[in-house]
């Protein structure tokens, strides 16, 4: 499902937290990896409930959606250009239209 879901957990043992994120892609929620490719432990339920608003942030706003582009300045001179390229079709040529 397309679910997004992103919480601090209490390690097993009770010695600290993984910030624990689920992005739509997966099916199960994952910690957040440190260094090593083991999980990232906070101190505290806050630390970890920050890195999981932190990342999830970053993923929301780090990737395009529907092929949509961002802060893209278009310069007047390429718009006409691609303005002017319509009219023609194929390697420059003209199309005459005649009315009856």
């Amino acid at each position: 499902m397309n679910r997004y879901s992103a919480y601090p957990r209490r390690i097993p043992g009770g010695f600290g937290y993984w910030a624990m994120i689920r992005l739509c892609r997966d099916s199960e929620p994952s910690p957040v990896m440190d260094a090593g490719d083991k999980p990232k432990v906070f101190s505290s339920k806050g630390e970890a409930a920050e890195e999981c608003l932190k990342h999830m942030v970053a993923f929301m706003n780090g990737r395009e959606i529907r092929g949509e582009t961002f802060d893209v300045i278009v310069k007047p001179a390429v718009a006409a250009r691609a303005r002017a390229e319509k009219l023609f079709i194929g390697g420059g040529r003209t199309v005459e239209v005649e009315r009856v």
